[in-house]
């Protein structure tokens, strides 16, 4: 009778230490959002330093909300089953539309996104970050965006969804003034 009762008792124990090794891997939906501002926020820093290293005499990329509440509904949907492309479905491209609905019609604008496809297990924001930013340096035209002078402010935003992560950085600067003739 023992043996059974101990056995019994064991169960529930074990159940209760896997159900928690389960909760450690998996983290609660609080937690995945502090998550994801915190690869924000590392990628914006990679950037900063990349940037000042590698251009100079671009100025700092200034973080500004309503670039981030863009680069946010540009991740967001994408985690939520919209293509991952910088066009949509009609052949817009809804960032450039998102920035000169609130912005203006001038100025430049430019958007680079990254997904990461990860097998089960928790969303790494270091990780993620680096590998995201070491990305975008690796492809001539997410570079270009993230060197150009012509951008001094920017927007970023994470969004995970499953097994898969996204982030967008969307930049914004002045139109140039022309030189008249006179």
């Amino acid at each position: 009778m023992r043996f059974t009762f101990a056995l019994a008792a064991m169960v529930p124990a074990f159940v209760t230490l896997a159900a928690a090794r389960l909760a450690a891997e998996v983290p609660a939906p609080v937690s995945i959002a502090r998550a994801e501002q915190e690869a924000g926020a590392l990628i914006a820093d990679r950037i900063d330093k990349i940037r000042a290293e590698r251009a100079p005499s671009a100025p700092k990329l200034v973080p500004t909300g309503e670039l981030t509440v863009i680069a946010r509904a540009r991740s967001g949907s994408m985690a939520h089953g919209a293509p991952f492309s910088h066009r949509d479905t009609s052949g817009k491209y809804p960032a450039v539309d998102m920035v000169q609905a609130r912005l203006g019609q001038y100025g430049f604008i430019g958007e680079n996104l990254f997904r990461e496809k990860r097998p089960h297990g928790a969303f790494d924001p270091k990780a993620f970050a680096k590998l995201a930013v070491d990305e975008w340096m690796a492809s001539e035209e997410h570079r270009e965006n993230i060197l150009s002078p012509d951008f001094d402010r920017s927007g970023i935003a994470v969004a995970v969804k499953g097994d898969d992560a996204y982030a967008t950085q969307v930049f914004h600067g002045p139109a140039k003034r022309v030189a008249r003739d006179r």
